[in-house]
């Protein structure tokens, strides 16, 4: 991998777990009110394309150092180390997370879950279900499909490898069975088929600007409350793969973005922001409002800077947890 595409990664990185926290600002208060819900919707459909570039760029890193079909294994029980035991320990945390919540007078006004009696009530097969399948920490879908997708790898491989480009069809034809496959495995054609993703064509450089006017066009759209097919929407979203990987190399030639500063220290805490930063920014949403009110610049204004309030606590509470037991820190990124 190149040093340029090396950085690319490390920003992107950065700007997509921002993104997944601008996601999760969102205000069911600023609904009543027509400038805050357009803002809110079309900021976070802006936002939904920062798990389709996950999905894509973790197909990409999966494949891209496979040279045999039995090297696929041996890349799979490695990135199965780095996935379930997070995706476990972090479903067991945001349950407990809410058992101290309920057992701590004067706090249950910042609890919006009813967590604690649907497992008290439940069997424990429905319990288990809850806690590790649908998951119990809602943001961790994205990992619980991860683990499926390097389930499926072998097999999704193997087409790629047997008939090359043409996969692309195949893989978009799964928009129609699970749209986010769609995008892990292009992650995986890319790399199978060696495409030099550092140095495209001026012609996909225009290209990914046309992509970023339709995926801009179509967020002002659900902005306005427009409700796009699923399909269509999915098709959109690569429109915005596109955008963002052409955007990036505008941006960093005119160095207005680069692997300095912020964008590298927040990188380096990304998984641990993903998986720590619900249920704690719930509680981060309500304490502007509950001292402020709902009013629509309060909405406004907090729904903007939450997500950054969000991310400096995740940051803090990492490297708390990093510097006094390294090793747990550790088990809870995956290593990373």
């Amino acid at each position: 991998m190149s040093r340029y595409l090396s950085d690319k990664l490390t920003v992107l990185y950065t700007l997509l777990i921002v993104m997944v926290v601008y996601i999760h600002s969102y205000y069911l208060e600023g609904e009543r009110y027509q400038e805050t819900l357009f803002l809110q919707k079309f900021i976070g459909s802006l936002c939904r394309v920062a798990n389709c570039l996950f999905f894509c760029l973790s197909g990409y890193l999966f494949a891209r150092s496979i040279g045999s079909f039995k090297d696929v294994f041996a890349k799979q029980r490695k990135r199965f180390r780095t996935l379930i035991p997070p995706y476990i320990l972090w479903n067991i945390i945001f349950v407990l997370w809410y058992v101290v919540l309920y057992v701590t007078p004067g706090v249950d006004r910042w609890v919006n879950s009813d967590i604690i009696p649907n497992i008290m009530q439940q069997p424990i097969g429905q319990t288990l279900k809850y806690l590790f399948i649908d998951p119990a920490a809602f943001q961790l879908w994205f990992l619980r499909d991860l683990i499926v997708f390097v389930v499926l790898t072998p097999v999704l491989w193997w087409i790629t490898d047997r008939i090359g480009v043409f996969a692309i069809l195949i893989a978009f034809a799964s928009i129609f069975i699970y749209p986010w496959l769609v995008y892990f495995w292009l992650g995986i054609i890319i790399a199978s088929m060696r495409w030099n993703i550092d140095n495209y064509s001026p012609q996909f450089k225009t290209f990914g600007m046309i992509c970023g006017i339709v995926y801009i066009g179509t967020s002002v759209a659900i902005g306005y409350g427009i409700q796009l097919h699923s399909t269509l929407l999915a098709l959109t979203n690569i429109c915005g793969l596109a955008f963002i990987w052409v955007i990036y190399d505008v941006l960093s030639k005119r160095q207005i973005v680069s692997t300095k500063g912020i964008w590298r220290h927040i990188c380096g805490y990304s998984f641990f922001i993903y998986c720590f930063h619900e249920p704690a920014f719930n509680i981060i949403k309500k304490i502007p409002i509950a001292f402020l009110g709902d009013a629509p610049a309060t909405l406004t204004v907090f729904y903007l800077i939450n997500p950054w309030i969000m991310i400096v606590v995740a940051i803090i509470v990492a490297r708390l947890i990093n510097k006094i037991t390294p090793k747990t820190y550790k088990i809870l990124t995956g290593g990373r």
